[in-house]
């Protein structure tokens, strides 16, 4: 009998495991990749640094930079993450892409990221409802760009948020099968905007903190469904038949990312005060500690909370059997290099953990 990544046993991660994910020493770049991971099949420290500085070297194009340099005039990222997403595109992006199209579709994609984060900051970080609205109403085609209800200061920041959108919805309908995705393209896109309405709505309401929404709403946050949607578009090749199976191979994808994502970013986001990320939902509902208790306590006790209670390492073991369910359904894919794919995310893992405190 076959057996899936759901079984209780493919859960478990070993004390070296674990230690080889969270105990990752800065080294010097080797002369050439090393192994991809130890023994145990997770990534090396020695090649969590080459990932980290193959980034590094990875120059964008200067059309690119140029929307990186306008959002540091309104944007408080460091321009480290801009340079880092682009890289986790690429590394991402559909064998099956047609050439002539692939520079212009990673920099279109991650500047959907960029739209992406300017408007998680907004919600997670006690930005105005009303400019949230308008802005996801924008992108949604039930609102029009009105800045009347925003402060001096909010202007500039939405007005840039909304060329952005502007400027990725312009470039996606020169893309060759734009009308036949356009649809699926829209639906991915308000399914990012529930996670923003869920952000916004958690962040202002905690004691609706809970580990299953937060599995099911925050993924979409990711971007990844929607790149894998802008990728179709620009794959002749791409057979629509597989279209179901895609989907779901890159659902797992999607949720290894989120969980790389949770593991570099949570106790930046601590320091901010903002209590969204998985761990503080599975600290919760097993009783570790309570919304009072995150509301009030310093963050230090905070972090030792999370550290001693083991809720980053559950997720680490999620993502493991997510790897697990990917690798099965790549191998029932035929319109790309699946296990280019498989790859991708086994790279971008590296990228996030390369990158705690950077971003």
């Amino acid at each position: 009998m076959v057996r899936t990544a759901t079984d209780a046993a493919s859960l478990q991660l070993s004390e070296t495991e674990l230690r080889s994910l969270q105990s990752l020493n800065r080294t010097s770049l080797p002369p050439a990749p090393p192994p991809k991971a130890n023994r145990d099949g997770l990534p090396s420290p020695e090649r969590v640094e080459w990932e980290i500085q193959e980034m590094l070297a990875t120059e964008p194009g200067p059309d690119f930079l140029r929307w990186v340099d306008e959002y540091a005039a309104v944007g408080k990222r460091n321009p480290y993450l801009w340079r880092w997403c682009r890289r986790a595109v690429e590394l991402t992006t559909l064998s099956s892409v047609a050439a002539e199209w692939r520079e212009e579709l990673i920099d279109t994609k991650t500047l959907g990221v960029m739209w992406d984060v300017m408007l998680d900051d907004v919600a997670d970080r006690g930005g105005d409802p009303r400019m949230l609205e308008m802005l996801l109403g924008v992108m949604e085609g039930t609102a029009v760009a009105s800045f009347s209800d925003c402060s001096a200061a909010e202007r500039p920041y939405a007005a840039f948020t909304v060329r952005l959108w502007k400027e990725i919805e312009s470039r996606a309908r020169r893309y060759p099968r734009f009308a036949e995705f356009e649809s699926l393209l829209r639906f991915d896109y308000r399914q990012l905007a529930n996670v923003m309405r869920y952000s916004h709505l958690l962040n202002r309401n905690l004691d609706l903190l809970n580990l299953s929404e937060h599995d099911l709403y925050t993924p979409h946050n990711m971007h990844i469904m929607i790149c894998s949607t802008f990728d179709m578009m620009c794959s002749p090749g791409f057979d629509r038949r597989e279209l179901g199976l895609v989907r779901e191979m890159v659902w797992q994808g999607q949720c290894m990312g989120r969980i790389g994502n949770l593991v570099t970013t949570w106790e930046r986001e601590l320091g901010e005060r903002d209590f969204t990320s998985g761990v503080y939902a599975r600290a919760v509902s097993r009783g570790d500690v309570t919304v009072e208790r995150l509301l009030t306590a310093a963050p230090d006790e905070i972090r030792a909370i999370i550290q001693n209670g083991g809720h980053e390492q559950y997720f680490l073991r999620r993502w493991r059997a997510h790897q697990r369910r990917l690798t099965v359904r790549a191998a029932s894919i035929h319109s790309f290099d699946a296990g280019q794919y498989v790859e991708g995310f086994e790279r971008l893992i590296c990228l996030h953990l390369g990158s705690r405190g950077r971003k």
